[in-house]
């Protein structure tokens, strides 16, 4: 199958998958330009170490590339590439600048926009600062599958693979941190609503 750079930009990211595995060096630059951005995004969320998470995702694709044709056709490419790189900033921790061991109790730092795919009738300023202070109080944990599943929208077998934990755990986790947020929620919106009246 031969795709010339204007369909590969708009190519279904199994086809680059399958294209990437042949040795189809343009398909693979595509996979790179694409995923390189919201690698980053998650792995900084992570390890604050800008440096070491470029390295690590330029490992990742390195080692794809060297590996392409031992790699399964997947139809979840985001997937895997997330996977791929939380496991490389785990294995690699040693290599942090801030030295600091990983473990359950991991900082997963967000700057979160999720009111604005949560809640789409909120404008305030006040209200959308308010809320990310909620997001942020969460659990390292909850937080991270937050993420994983309103920002980059990962199904919970997805993160489950990601986080390396079972299907019922992203269900729980997720449980809890809907639980949480609903009920600071309620406190925010009636403080708020007494503070606009």
């Amino acid at each position: 199958m031969s795709f010339d750079t204007e369909h590969l930009i708009a190519a279904d990211d199994s086809i680059l998958w399958d294209l990437f595995r042949a040795g189809d060096e343009v398909a693979y630059t595509r996979l790179m330009q694409k995923y390189s951005r919201p690698l980053f995004n998650y792995g900084f969320r992570i390890c604050q170490d800008k440096d070491f998470l470029k390295d690590c995702i330029q490992d990742v694709f390195l080692e794809l590339w060297n590996r392409r044709l031992k790699i399964s056709p997947t139809p979840a490419v985001k997937y895997y590439l997330f996977k791929a790189i939380r496991l490389r900033i785990f294995r690699e921790q040693s290599k942090w600048n801030r030295g600091e061991p990983l473990d359950e109790n991991y900082e997963f730092v967000v700057e979160f926009n999720i009111e604005s795919k949560m809640i789409s009738d909120v404008e305030t300023l006040e209200l959308s600062t308010r809320i990310k202070q909620i997001l942020n109080a969460l659990p390292a944990r909850q937080r991270e599958i937050m993420y994983l599943r309103f920002y980059e929208n990962l199904d919970f077998d997805n993160i489950s693979q990601i986080m390396d934990i079972s299907k019922q755990s992203v269900h729980n986790l997720l449980q809890k941190a809907y639980k949480n947020f609903r009920s600071e929620w309620l406190i925010l919106i009636t403080l708020f609503s007494k503070h606009i009246i």
